[in-house]
């Protein structure tokens, strides 16, 4: 009865003390300490090089809300409220959020960068029409589970404290998915027929031309994940290119009239890649 605060008396988040205070005035004290504690970069080192890796890219944060609305369940164990009313500290540690999805990329992306990783070989395009291989390179892979449980207890300790220092991720000796004949080959194959001609999308009566010129600035063909040779698109590049012809225009999509993007060109024109002539090298979208 004594102790009518959403927070209880005493409770301390990460140095932050929130005793005493409402729901949304605690929640407003963490964001602007304990938010931003959790936002800082996570230090990692990769073979001899320290990266720095941004929590918030990566999936990673304390849980200002939930972790107040954790502590506006009171605890009526004697213990605890006489402590409350005495005025007795109480540490509790922030919820933390994890998105294994987004740290795992963010780990990826971030070896691959370092000049640790290994170099995947791709086929690229010139705007001579010129189909042109770039071998990959072996390198240092790091191992992704590894590196996805123990940047995750790290961040964990950091809710709870601890003292942080550079985390030394596992790498290993590794050669690129596919090899330099393999790139040759996708290259005399899809790669020529990219340029076998013009491939016409149209909408309504509208109409983009996608050849090489746009080849060279938005398309790879690139290993995936499991190592198959496909087309890889540079959204940003491709809507530049395609410009405003489709903005007014609206496309039937899983039922529904929905806006004309970039991918859904990309995956038109991919659609029509490997055939020959202007009939077949045409998407039509669904526009009714």
């Amino acid at each position: 009865m004594l102790n009518q605060a959403d927070v209880p008396k005493g409770t301390v988040v990460l140095g932050t003390d929130i005793g005493g205070s409402s729901r949304d005035q605690a929640i407003h004290q963490l964001e602007d300490t304990v938010g931003k504690a959790g936002q800082q970069p996570v230090k990692l080192k990769i073979g001899e090089q320290t990266l720095d890796l941004d929590p918030t890219a990566a999936g990673l944060s304390f849980d200002t809300t939930g972790t107040v609305d954790g502590l506006t369940q009171h605890s009526y164990s004697p213990v605890d409220v006489i402590n409350s009313l005495k005025g007795g500290e109480k540490a509790v540690p922030p919820l933390v959020k994890v998105d294994r999805a987004k740290l795992k990329a963010a780990l990826d992306a971030l070896a691959a960068s370092s000049g640790q990783g290994l170099q995947e070989g791709y086929v690229k395009f010139t705007e001579a029409g010129e189909v042109v291989v770039v071998p990959g390179k072996a390198g240092q892979a790091v191992d992704s589970t590894a590196a996805v449980e123990q940047v995750e207890q790290a961040y964990r300790d950091r809710a709870a404290g601890k003292p942080e220092t550079p985390i030394n991720l596992p790498v290993a000796a590794a050669q690129p998915k596919v090899s330099p004949q393999a790139l040759q080959a996708a290259a005399d194959s899809l790669g020529k027929s990219v340029l076998n001609g013009l491939v016409h999308v149209t909408a309504g009566t509208k109409k983009f031309d996608f050849g090489k010129a746009t080849a060279a600035k938005a398309l790879t063909l690139a290993p995936d994940a499991s190592g198959n040779i496909v087309p890889k698109w540079d959204y940003d590049q491709l809507g530049g290119a395609i410009g405003g012809i489709f903005d007014k225009l609206k496309a039937r999509k899983a039922g529904a009239l929905a806006p004309i993007t970039a991918q859904d060109v990309a995956d038109g024109i991919t659609s029509v890649l490997d055939k020959t002539g202007d009939k077949d090298r045409t998407f039509k979208f669904t526009t009714t």
